[in-house]
């Protein structure tokens, strides 16, 4: 969206002072529009399926900070606000796909 909008704002400048009104409606719908789809797109949650060994735990928390563990349900919730990417056991993650294949 950041795109449109600079790409608007350019459009702005190289038009003139004659088609500066457009162009400036062009940047106003952008910015709705980018507002428009920040509010509807649901939050994007990562989860990997990760071991329980010290090398992958170090290398998640150097990649994603703390390493915490989720269960398929809490994978599932939509009401649940994550800061950053999950790792879930292997297991879990075969009972996440069993739980949204139950949900179609």
């Amino acid at each position: 969206m950041r795109s449109l909008l600079l790409g608007a704002v350019i459009a702005a400048v190289s038009l003139g002072t004659a088609n500066a009104q457009a162009a400036k409606s062009v940047a106003v719908a952008a910015k709705d529009a980018a507002a428009h789809a920040t509010r509807t797109e649901p939050a994007t949650r990562k989860v990997f399926v990760c071991d329980n060994e010290d090398l992958t735990r170090r290398s998640f928390a150097r990649a994603y900070g703390a390493v915490e563990f989720v269960t398929a349900e809490e994978a599932v919730k939509s009401d649940a606000a994550w800061s950053g990417a999950k790792c879930m056991r292997s297991s879990e993650h075969m009972r996440l796909k069993r739980l949204k294949l139950a949900a179609r």
